[in-house]
């Protein structure tokens, strides 16, 4: 067992998570990595209210999921890490989290930001920390649901340059 998939998402736990991309993968344990989560014991429960019984839920701060991966802890049961934004990906990443592919299902909206898969938006410091990523070898691609196409990071980013 490991981790079966990484997505980023800023809706966190939802109904996409919950109906389509746990049964896809046979999630049984959600790991989600935000550093102001970890520090919200109310949200927390709030969380922990939305996943189905049978799923565990762990969250950890960047530095906390760093420290479970170095124990061996995600070689347990098959395991989803959940994101909430680029930038916690991108922390935990420069700080040692192993990640071979990532999934980016949802990044919110504002200013500065395009869609460039589906409902999914991005902007340059987003795309910035992405590409550095990669270059780093992790795979990152874009996809809301199992059944919608995905996109490379090379393409998003050609879309978000137009």
């Amino acid at each position: 067992m490991s981790i079966s998939l990484v997505r980023v998402d800023f809706r966190l736990i939802h109904g996409q998570v919950i109906t389509r991309w746990l049964r896809q993968f046979d999630i049984n344990r959600i790991v989600t990595i935000d550093t102001a989560l970890s520090k919200d014991p109310f949200m927390q429960e709030v969380f922990k209210m939305a996943v189905p019984k049978g799923v565990k839920l762990d969250i950890y701060s960047t530095s906390e999921a760093v420290e479970q991966q170095k124990k061996g802890s995600f070689e347990k049961d098959r395991i989803m890490l959940l994101f909430k934004s680029v930038e916690e990906l991108f922390a935990a990443s420069q700080e040692g989290l192993t990640l071979n592919e990532v999934q980016i299902g949802g990044l919110g909206g504002g200013p500065g930001r395009k869609a460039v898969n589906n409902a999914i938006t991005l902007d340059d410091s987003d795309a910035n920390m992405l590409l550095e990523m990669e270059k780093q070898g992790t795979e990152v691609y874009f996809q809301t649901t199992p059944d919608y196409p995905s996109e490379t990071l090379t393409n998003a980013v050609k879309k978000l340059n137009e």
